[in-house]
Parts: structure tokens; C-alpha cells; sequence
């Protein structure tokens, strides 16, 4: 008999949601979480597009919700960091890099990426001197400096006008012609005086030997510009943390996990869920969908096991 009905790697909101939703139908229930229990969404300072809450939350309370609820119908945490999956037809073997394993009927696959980088030159050295990848964490240290936001999405925006209320001036930087974030927020980063965008400009290189002190940058005509910058903060993407998947499950180009509607991922009783399964949206409240689904299937699959 394997150790656990269920295990889920990731205590972001798919991973909390399923954990919810499989303790309240009774079954052992394990979440494996190597970082903070909420995920990306503890680091970002305010939602505005989740449901039921019509003045926004911030994403640290809305995660601590989540984890409360969770906890509150039994589901057992976990922090250690998975960096193995066995499957056999019996049961499938989760295992941590301290070397514990956890034997269970299902799997629940949720855990969600990290930030993607510029690899360009001076980013490896200056990363976390300066260089950052969350606003609301480290940008208090930039209080009255020239800040660099990279990236034009949502997150890029969302960092830009945070910045705006610590940083002198805020430059984004967005590599496409236009800006990809909502009309909303991108109407009120035009809007603020402190922020400067640049579309269709790329950095080629982070300048400085122990801190950040600039950034050198191209635009679409092949203009180079040197900016004096204190502080870097990219928000260029997500990489899904799947390398230990790789040859266990299918992949897609992304390296995301390809499911179907009930985030079954090809093996029975493996599921995946939020940011790293194929085509997701990256959305708070696609991943509680998604978590909810992938642990009703579970759910389904464990009644035939019993």
C-alpha cells in the first residue's frame, strides 16, 4: 500500500486548491512545497481580477487564505524540493533532494515556475545585487534611485508602478512593439510621471561590478543608449520547473506539461495543474480551476484503487 492516497508537488493556488478539495473527500493527502506555501502569488502586492473580491487583496493575504483553508480540512505540508518521479502500475514513488521518498496512488504536479532570464551579459554576476525579480520583496532598497523595469506584460507593469511610489523614475523596457499588459494598467503606468516606457528596445548588457550602475539597451533601429540605473527588476516570463519530467511525462516546447480538460498527463493516476501544464494562461484563478479539476480526477482515480 503506497504511503499516501495523494501527493502534490507545489503549494501555489492549484496545489493548495487541490489539497482542499482531496482532504475534504476524506483522502490522505500530502502537498511537497520546496519554497513558501502560496507561491508566486505571495510575492505580488495587489490582485485586482480574482473573483469575490471587489476591491482587490493583496496576494499575500489571498495565499494565506488558501493555505488556511487547506489546512483547516487536513492536508499535510511538506518543504522540501522534488527532484524525482517514479511511476509504476502499482504506484508512484516522489522523491526530494534530502533523499526522502513518498509512495502514493496519485500525483498532483504543481509546481509552477520560476522567473525567466535576459542571459545577457553582467545578469549572472549582479543577480541580487541590484538585479531583482520581485518588487514587492526588494524594492525597498531602491528608495530614491533610477529603477529599470524589464518587461511590458502585466507583472512588468504591475512592478513599474510599484517602483514609481519608492524609485526617482522608473524606465520599462519592453522588447515588443507594444506593451502586452492590460489596457487598465497600462493606462495607469501612462498616466504617472515617474514612469518612462520604451517598446521595441532590448537590453544587451547589465553594467557594474558589485552593484548594478547601468544598462545598455538597443532600440528597433539598432540605436545604442547607455542608461545610469540602480536597480534592475525583470519580469520577461516564467520557465516551468519540470527538468526532473523530463523522459516521465510529456512535454511540450515550453517544457509545460501536456494534459488534457481534466489535467490527466497521459499516466494514470499523474496530473498536472496551474502554470506548468501546457497552455496556461498563468492566471490566479485558471490554477484554482485547474487544481480543482486535476484533483476531482484524482478523486475518480483513487475510487478505483479502493
Amino acid at each position: 500500500m503506497p504511503d499516501w492516497d495523494a501527493v502534490i508537488v507545489g503549494g501555489g493556488p492549484a496545489g493548495l486548491t487541490a489539497g482542499m478539495y482531496l482532504c475534504r473527500g476524506n483522502w490522505q493527502t500530502l502537498l511537497v512545497e520546496k519554497d513558501i506555501v502560496g507561491g508566486y502569488i505571495v510575492n505580488v502586492e495587489f490582485i485586482e481580477n480574482y473573483p469575490g473580491f471587489s476591491e482587490g487583496v493583496v496576494g499575500s493575504k489571498l495565499a494565506a487564505e488558501m493555505k488556511n483553508q487547506a489546512l483547516k480540512y487536513g492536508l499535510q505540508i511538506q518543504r522540501d524540493e522534488v527532484n524525482s518521479l517514479q511511476v509504476s502500475p502499482s504506484s508512484k514513488y516522489v522523491t526530494c533532494i534530502d533523499g526522502t521518498t513518498y509512495s502514493t496512488a496519485a500525483v498532483i504536479i504543481a509546481g509552477g515556475s520560476t522567473p525567466k532570464r535576459l542571459g545577457v551579459p553582467g545578469e549572472e554576476k549582479l543577480m541580487g545585487k541590484g538585479i531583482i525579480t520581485c518588487a514587492f520583496c526588494d524594492g525597498g532598497q531602491f528608495a530614491g534611485r533610477a529603477m529599470a523595469v524589464i518587461g511590458g506584460g502585466d507583472s512588468g507593469i504591475t512592478g513599474a508602478l510599484y517602483m514609481a511610489n519608492i524609485a526617482s523614475r522608473v524606465i520599462l523596457i519592453e522588447a515588443m512593439p507594444e506593451c502586452t499588459a492590460t489596457a487598465l494598467l497600462l493606462e495607469r503606468a501612462v498616466a504617472d510621471d515617474k514612469i518612462e516606457i520604451r517598446t521595441g528596445t532590448q537590453v544587451v548588457s547589465i553594467i557594474g561590478e558589485s552593484e548594478v550602475e547601468g544598462i545598455e539597451i538597443v532600440d528597433s533601429k539598432g540605436k545604442k543608449e547607455t542608461l545610469d540605473i540602480g536597480g534592475v527588476l525583470v519580469h520577461v516570463g516564467l520557465d516551468p520547473r519540470t527538468d526532473y519530467l523530463k523522459g516521465v511525462v510529456s512535454l511540450d516546447d515550453g517544457g509545460q506539461v501536456l494534459v488534457n480538460e481534466w489535467m490527466e498527463a497521459g499516466i494514470p493516476g499523474v496530473y498536472a495543474a496551474g502554470d506548468i501544464r501546457s497552455g496556461s494562461p498563468g492566471q490566479v484563478s485558471t490554477a484554482v480551476g485547474d487544481g480543482a479539476a486535476a484533483a476531482m480526477a484524482a478523486q475518480r482515480y483513487l475510487q478505483t484503487k479502493s
